[in-house]
C-alpha cells in the first residue's frame, strides 16, 4: 500500500458502495435526464463527492457505531414536518403583529451519544424555522430562538431524543437549559 493510501485508510474515510449508488440515483431522479450528458455529469459529481469525502478526517472514533439506516431515513421525514410547521409558524409570526417576536439567545448542554448526533442536532435546529445554532463546543450548544415557543421547542428535548436514537436505540438524553454568559478563557 502506498503512503497516500495508508493515509487515507487510516482516516476511516471508504464511502461504502450503497452510498455512491444511492447518490447517483438521487442525481438521476433529482435531475429527471437519463441522456449520456446528465449521467455523466451525475457520475463526475459523485466521484467528485467520494474523493472530497476521502480527504476528510474520520468523523467517528474508533469502533464508534454510526447512524442506524432506517431510523435516519424515518428522522429526515419527521425533520421535513418540523420544517413544514415552523415555516408555518414563523411566517405567521412575522406577517403578523411584531409583538409576537421576541428573539433570543440561550444555551443548553445535550450530552449525546457521539460527536455525528451533536452535528446532527445542531444543524437539525439550524433548519428548522425560528432557531439558529450559533456556537457548538462539545455538549454546549448557543442557540437563537425568534420566539418563546421556537426556544420550547428546543427545550421539550424531543428533537434531541430522535436524534439521539438515531445511533442507539435505547439512548435517552435531556436538553438543559444553562447560563449564556460567556466563558473565560482557559475554562
Amino acid at each position: 500500500m502506498s503512503k497516500g493510501t495508508e493515509k487515507t485508510a487510516a482516516r476511516g474515510s471508504k464511502m461504502p458502495l450503497g452510498v455512491v449508488v444511492g447518490l447517483f440515483l438521487l442525481w438521476v431522479l433529482f435531475s429527471g435526464k437519463l441522456d449520456a450528458f446528465h449521467l455523466g455529469v451525475g457520475a463526475a459529481t459523485v466521484a467528485l463527492l467520494f474523493w472530497l469525502q476521502s480527504r476528510l478526517p474520520a468523523f467517528r472514533e474508533e469502533g464508534e457505531r454510526g447512524l442506524r439506516p432506517v431510523t435516519s431515513f424515518i428522522y429526515i421525514f419527521w425533520l421535513l414536518w418540523q420544517m413544514v410547521l415552523s415555516a408555518w409558524y414563523v411566517a405567521r409570526k412575522i406577517l403578523g403583529p411584531q409583538e409576537g417576536l421576541q428573539p433570543r439567545m440561550f444555551r443548553v448542554r445535550c450530552a449525546m451519544p457521539s460527536q455525528v448526533n451533536s452535528v446532527v442536532f445542531a444543524n437539525s435546529i439550524t433548519l428548522t424555522p425560528g432557531t439558529l445554532t450559533v456556537d457548538m463546543e462539545g455538549d454546549e450548544l448557543v442557540v437563537h430562538a425568534l420566539t418563546e415557543n421556537t426556544e420550547q421547542d428546543v427545550l421539550n428535548g424531543e428533537m434531541a431524543r430522535k436524534v439521539a436514537r438515531l445511533s442507539e436505540s435505547e439512548a435517552n438524553v435531556s436538553v438543559e437549559r444553562i447560563p449564556l454568559e460567556k466563558k473565560e478563557a482557559g475554562q
